[in-house]
């Protein structure tokens, strides 16, 4: 079967001006020696190929067609590899000429000798696609999973892509042949034994207590890209995750699937796959008070610092321990002022985000849930009025 990819000819008609060289007594070039595309950039496809051209002493012809190939006949570029520069022995680019109406372009090439050239051509190719999926198998106890890095891409550029190195912005690159109006999903990588947290989120609104009814509550999978793990040589690329579970009996379950975000080494990628029940939360505004008012002239406030102290009341219905994440939204400059509770853990992530983790034992069947009453307070200071 015939591979369609752009064709590279060559005559060798020296001492003839290009508009009078007959396009008709080209041959056809070996094959490829080399062929790279990248995908490094989302919107434009690079391929750049390499072959072996004979070139006689004097002035060469080389001419590149691309009937029924994709290709922007701007992007286009030729380079020298075997004989660049600019002195004597040097093989030299005269002239490009452009044949009208038709898919091509020529060179004019003068070499001081008989001899093989390798050459470099380049372009953007239209019409590759590409996307990135994950497969996670978890392990029964839900600590580790099979992690899979799947890569999709697709060929409507109408060149046939053979035994080409495929170079990739966020993965090692892959060697693989693909024609033209194929699909393809590539295993890019793999983890057999990557750790993975399963916890529970909750997400309140600054001003939303919604008391006896409960706050919602996620139950996320988080995956740390970094070297220890596995991972963290590259950025994780946006994907749809699917996870699965082992049900004990030599098969899987489904439990459900997420989008990955880009996550950068060293970062926690999360995967939410609904909310849970069997987790409670609620959470009351114990305290909203200003202290340390300033006024002016007038009486009037002009800043102050506002002491809030919230309540957590949470119980854990599984028979199993948890750990339950508190992501508080927080605005300005603000600190922690106390912890009533032992053991809670607190991250500043960001200047308005903080994390409260609190780990619950597991729920002894046919007991009551034990009830632990966390009491946080925050000072905000130099508050204006006005200000949420």
């Amino acid at each position: 079967m015939k591979k369609n990819s752009p064709l590279i000819l060559v005559a060798i008609l020296a001492a003839l001006p290009i508009t009078g060289f007959a396009r008709t007594k080209l041959v056809t070039l070996p094959d490829r020696a080399k062929l790279v595309t990248s995908l490094e950039n989302p919107r434009f496809t690079l391929l750049y190929e390499e072959r072996e051209i004979p070139l006689q002493q004097g002035t060469n012809y080389v001419d590149f067609a691309w009937n029924g190939v994709s290709i922007d006949a701007n992007s286009v570029m030729i380079e020298l590899l075997t004989n660049p520069g600019d002195g004597d022995t040097a093989t030299k680019i005269i002239a490009t000429g452009f044949p009208p109406n038709e898919q091509a372009l020529t060179w004019q090439l003068y070499s001081p000798a008989a001899r093989t050239e390798r050459i470099r051509v380049s372009y953007l190719l239209n019409g590759i696609s590409q996307d990135t999926s994950y497969e996670i198998r978890m392990n029964q106890k839900e600590t580790a999973g099979d992690f899979q890095q799947y890569f999709r891409m697709q060929n409507a550029s109408g060149e046939d892509l053979d035994n080409a190195i495929v170079r990739l912005p966020l993965m090692d690159d892959l060697t693989r042949s693909m024609d033209s109006g194929e699909v393809r999903r590539f295993l890019a990588s793999r983890v057999p034994e990557l750790p993975i947290k399963k916890v529970f989120i909750a997400r309140p609104g600054y001003d939303v207590f919604l008391g006896e009814d409960g706050e919602n509550i996620d139950l996320v999978y988080e995956i740390e890209n970094k070297t220890e793990a596995g991972l963290g040589k590259y950025k994780l690329p946006n994907g749809k995750a699917r996870l699965y579970g082992d049900d004990g009996m030599n098969s899987s379950i489904f439990l459900g699937e997420d989008m990955l975000r880009q996550t950068p080494p060293k970062e926690k990628a999360e995967l939410t796959l609904g909310k849970v029940k069997d987790v409670v939360l609620k959470r009351r505004l114990m305290k909203d008070e200003r202290t340390n008012v300033k006024t002016n002239n007038r009486k009037e406030t002009v800043m102050f610092d506002q002491v809030r102290q919230v309540r957590y009341e949470i119980e854990n219905f599984k028979e199993e321990p948890v750990t339950l994440k508190i992501n508080e939204t927080l605005n300005g400059d603000w600190e922690i002022q106390e912890i009533t509770e032992a053991g809670v853990k607190t991250e500043r992530k960001s200047l308005s985000e903080l994390v409260v983790s609190v780990d619950l034992p597991a729920n002894k069947k046919g007991e009551k849930a034990e009830k632990k009453v966390v009491d946080i307070t925050f000072v905000i200071k130099n508050r204006f009025p006005g200000e949420k």
